[in-house]
């Protein structure tokens, strides 16, 4: 059944089509949270991957655009680079205050519990003041027409949005995601640090988000490697929090039960990981190619 998808033509404005549903979905987003005072967890987690797909469309979009058009888009992608980079630190705290919160029950002494509940205190108040900046941020962004002006930038007039030169732009982006990942991946099998397995994890989720956007513009697309991403990036993704939590735990608190028991956890996660790489060795897939013999436009990165 997927062989015979392949021959459906893709069609170009889907891709535009699909950018201003994901801005919609982020500046609705970008709306809630700067309505409330005190953002829930969720609503910050969904803003962030809302806004991490953003960047991802924008990508695609500034390689397709003429050089007026990349010059108007690029200074835009930096600005909502930024953005996503502050929302993703506000909600690592939040992470990192559920992870201790599982642990909570688990102090030895009531010295450990007190000094559990001071931890969580000021990892609290560090919470709401980058509640605060994030929110002033995301109102200041917003009164300058950040996301207006994104919205500008797809209605700008493109090199070619032929099928056939989208498609190759696509495959060519999916064909460099995945060669960075087989090359993290083979990094993290060699030894596997904290480090290695988060650079797999970050190269894993942005193939898995071009390819879901291919799935949403290309209807040859197969799906499956979007899905299949999905599980081993959400296994690296618990895994780097108890890294970042035990990282930056307070020496003095390092012995305590709890927090071994973190390790412990870390510990045991690591193994799992460790395993399911070593079972699972990446290859090419056969639907994510390099395309024509063709140089991508380069865009400079600060």
């Amino acid at each position: 059944m997927a062989r015979a998808r392949t021959t459906d033509p893709l069609q170009p404005e889907l891709l535009r089509g699909e950018m201003r549903r994901i801005l919609a979905e982020v500046v609705g987003d970008v709306d809630g949270v700067i309505q409330h005072h005190r953002p829930t967890p969720a609503s910050l987690h969904r803003l962030h991957r809302e806004m991490r797909r953003l960047r991802t469309a924008l990508l695609v979009w500034e390689e397709l655009l003429g050089a007026a058009g990349r010059v108007q888009l690029h200074p835009l992608a930096v600005r909502v680079r930024r953005l996503t980079r502050l929302v993703g630190q506000v909600r690592d705290r939040d992470v990192t205050l559920g992870l201790l919160e599982t642990v909570a029950d688990h102090a030895a002494t009531e010295e450990e519990a007190e000094q559990l509940r001071q931890y969580r205190s000021r990892l609290e108040e560090d919470a709401r003041t980058g509640r605060e900046l994030l929110r002033a941020f995301l109102r200041s962004e917003r009164q300058a027409r950040l996301f207006d002006l994104v919205g500008e930038a797809f209605d700008l007039r493109t090199r070619a949005l032929g099928s056939a030169n989208l498609r190759r732009v696509l495959s060519e982006h999916q064909h460099r995601g995945r060669e960075k990942v087989v090359s993290a991946h083979r990094k993290a099998r060699r030894r596997p640090s904290m480090d290695r397995l988060h650079r797999l994890r970050i190269r894993v989720r942005r193939l898995r988000q071009m390819s879901e956007l291919a799935g949403a513009v290309d209807p040859a697309h197969d799906a499956t490697l979007a899905e299949s991403l999905r599980r081993i990036q959400q296994k690296l993704g618990r895994l780097h929090d108890l890294d970042v939590v035990v990282q930056d735990l307070d020496p003095t608190l390092r012995d305590s039960s709890w927090a071994r028991l973190l390790r412990k956890e870390r510990r045991r996660q690591r193994k799992a990981i460790t395993k399911a790489l070593d079972a699972r060795k990446p290859s090419h897939h056969p639907e994510v190619s390099p395309g024509p013999a063709r140089r991508a436009v380069r865009t400079t990165r600060p």
